[in-house]
């Protein structure tokens, strides 16, 4: 077999490693109040790293032609855990959104979102909507979208939902639907959230202040705008060079989940202008290599399922990095490879494996990017 794009294993691992140092830092102190260990939090996320590595690994040796043939079969069962964890799932902080299996805990919105793209890649490459129209080609895949996308909404996870939305129909403008056909399902989806919104007391909550906070100044920063208040303060006190790996204070009861959602403020105030520039550029570099795997597909199926994966990571980190800085509303978003988790990470892992297992099979020429604006697709 030869050899693939190498950089995106490289990235994965690097913005990995990033992860576990940040992990011990953000998460020590939390750790020795919680548990009376530092080392807790490191030590989970270790053990979930290599588990990770080991599912890369598979990944970037699979035959794609199986994995293409499973699909249905992964969609089917990422279904039945969604289905499961409304009626069985573990509560955290308001949300179902956890299964307990023995000692460990999974996430099955992480199954979900990747389970959705493999099966929209599949069921595109079968049915492709430039010959099929707006009724056979594009509604049933919409469907199936909301549908997923109404499963997690009912853990309540709105901005999961929302992004998967997002990725779905970005995949669907890639296998060639017309931005007039998505205008409907786009209108659809805004009054779900804003149904969703207005059943949720809490996240109107959280909307409300956000938009407090960007068009007046305001925060509630005893209230509903602590947390954001609180990530301000780490980023802002980082300066250019930050105060110093280990040397983070936000991290000291002061923000919640420091470790998790918010460890891009830790890296902000710990690391400085500096840090954060490199992470961006990491990120970055990740993006454009999964999306240069994307056009340089030639099989409509491997196209679409690393333009998929791509997409979804690149919303994940944006939406993650939006929310640390007061651009969105506050949820509860990791940073992919980066922020404390299993199931998010093993499944970020798999991304990345199987973009290089796709990037092995491509050649040089940008052979999707021909098909989709080349004329051949409508």
């Amino acid at each position: 077999m030869k050899r693939g794009d190498r950089w995106l294993i490289v990235l994965a691992l690097l913005l990995t490693g990033i992860g576990l140092v940040m992990v011990y830092s953000a998460g020590s102190f939390m750790a020795f109040m919680k548990y009376g260990d530092r080392d807790y939090f490191l030590r989970q996320q270790v053990i979930r790293t290599v588990l990770g590595l080991g599912v890369l690994a598979v990944c970037a040796r699979i035959d794609i032609k199986r994995l293409e043939q499973a699909a249905p079969v992964m969609l089917g069962l990422a279904v039945a855990l969604l289905g499961l964890v409304v009626v069985a799932g573990h509560m955290s902080n308001g949300a179902t959104r956890w299964l307990r299996l023995g000692f460990a805990s999974l996430q099955p919105t992480d199954i979900g979102r990747f389970a959705a793209v493999l099966f929209l890649a599949w069921w595109l490459k079968r049915r492709p909507i430039a010959d099929l129209g707006f009724w056979r080609g594009l509604a049933p895949p919409l469907l199936l979208i909301a549908a997923l996308a109404g499963l997690i909404l009912k853990q309540p996870n709105l901005s999961s939902a929302g992004l998967l939305l997002i990725t779905g129909f970005t995949m669907l403008f890639l296998a060639g639907a017309r931005l007039r056909h998505l205008l409907v399902p786009v209108a659809a989806g805004a009054a779900i959230v804003a149904v969703a919104l207005a059943t949720h007391p809490y996240m109107m909550t959280r909307v409300r202040t956000f938009l407090g906070f960007v068009t007046g100044g305001d925060l509630d920063t005893r209230g509903a705008g602590y947390q954001l208040n609180q990530s301000l303060i780490a980023i802002g006190s980082g300066g250019l060079f930050g105060r110093g790996l280990g040397g983070g204070m936000q991290k000291l009861e002061f923000l919640p989940e420091a470790h998790t959602d918010f460890i891009f403020s830790i890296v902000a105030e710990e690391l400085g202008l500096i840090g954060v520039t490199a992470l961006f550029l990491v990120i970055a570099l990740f993006l454009w290599r999964g999306l240069r795997v994307a056009a340089r597909a030639a099989d409509p199926f491997t196209s679409l399922l690393a333009g998929g994966l791509t997409v979804q990571l690149g919303l994940y980190a944006i939406a993650n990095l939006a929310v640390a800085t007061g651009l969105a509303p506050t949820t509860g978003l990791p940073l992919p490879f980066v922020s404390y988790g299993g199931s998010a990470l093993l499944v970020n892992l798999a991304a990345a494996g199987l973009l290089y297992r796709i990037s092995v099979a491509n050649g040089e020429a940008e052979a999707f990017t021909r098909q989709r604006w080349g004329g051949r697709a409508a």
